[in-house]
């Protein structure tokens, strides 16, 4: 189970990441934050999947985050994370799949979820969302997903190490949603499946550029048919938790030296980490612009 747990928090990060938020703004995943005359941090952009090309990073990210004494991630992908996930996932024992969803949709849900590994018997224990979930994974290298890379080469640097949410808090948005809800996302997602691979790539391309207003235009495309529930997944999965993370990270900057990993559209945006932190009286440059250490 942890192994398959392992995947679905890479599963449920890059979820996460494709709900759009508001762009404006111009490239760069990396990005210098600190206070006039104190030590700086560095926030980075990811993108929550196992790919090898989005886990070869630049000398600039790996000299950045080597330097730095935190590592901060949205949560730690540890052993007590991967067994949280196994057990979040699971309807209660009282219920099934195919009650909830009924019998003609789970028998098609169930003949998708067995080409890629889910067992019939596992089909039936799974909560909507996580079905949706899991449908939606884009293909892996049979490794670590980007931020799972960060936090190995941390405990390797024994770097200290903080998250900025609890999974109970990310997956909260998940179970708070009615079933009805999580029907709608897991048959929109049956639906739209053949398509879904071709998109995960165009996203996966759009963050090799580093360009922040094209990673958020493909991630337009990846939208639900619900506009409104859409709406509110986005305010709960982007909105509401930069406003927590910021919250969280600001010690964490006022001490500096820090290496921060967020998904990539956490950042752009008037509610978005870049703009929030500077209303909070940061510096806010990428890391090659030159800044004066009395700015």
């Amino acid at each position: 189970m942890w192994t398959f747990a392992r995947q679905f928090l890479s599963l449920i990060l890059l979820f996460l990441f494709i709900l759009p938020a508001r762009a404006e703004i111009g490239p760069g995943l990396l990005w210098r934050i600190h206070y006039p005359k104190q030590p700086a941090s560095f926030l980075f952009g990811t993108i929550h999947v196992d790919d090898k090309r989005v886990k070869s990073l630049n000398k600039q990210v790996k000299r950045r985050f080597e330097e730095a004494q935190t590592l901060c991630l949205e949560v730690l992908p540890d052993r007590e994370t991967q067994v949280g996930i196994g057990m979040a996932m699971l309807l209660p024992p009282s219920q099934s799949l195919d009650g909830v969803i009924g019998d003609s949709l789970f028998s098609d849900l169930s003949l998708m979820l067995h080409k890629i590994g889910i067992s019939p018997l596992e089909s039936l224990r799974l909560k909507p969302w996580a079905a949706m979930v899991i449908l939606s994974r884009p293909a892996n290298d049979g490794g670590y997903a980007l931020d799972e890379q960060l936090y190995h080469w941390g405990i390797h640097q024994y770097k200290k190490m903080c998250a900025l949410e609890t999974l109970q808090e990310q997956l909260r948005v998940f179970d708070e949603l009615s079933m009805d809800d999580q029907v709608a996302l897991l048959t929109d997602t049956m639906q739209n499946l053949p398509s879904l691979a071709k998109l995960n790539e165009q996203l996966i391309a759009a963050y090799l550029t580093g360009n922040l207003d094209e990673i958020y235009r493909q991630s337009l495309k990846m939208d639900f048919n619900d506009e409104a529930l859409s709406k509110r997944l986005r305010d709960a999965l982007i909105d509401t938790r930069n406003a927590r993370m910021l919250e969280r990270m600001l010690p964490i900057l006022k001490q500096g030296r820090a290496f921060i990993a967020v998904g990539a559209l956490h950042l752009p945006g008037e509610k978005g980490l870049l703009n929030l932190l500077r209303e909070q009286g940061f510096v806010v440059t990428p890391p090659d612009l030159t800044v004066s250490p009395w700015h």
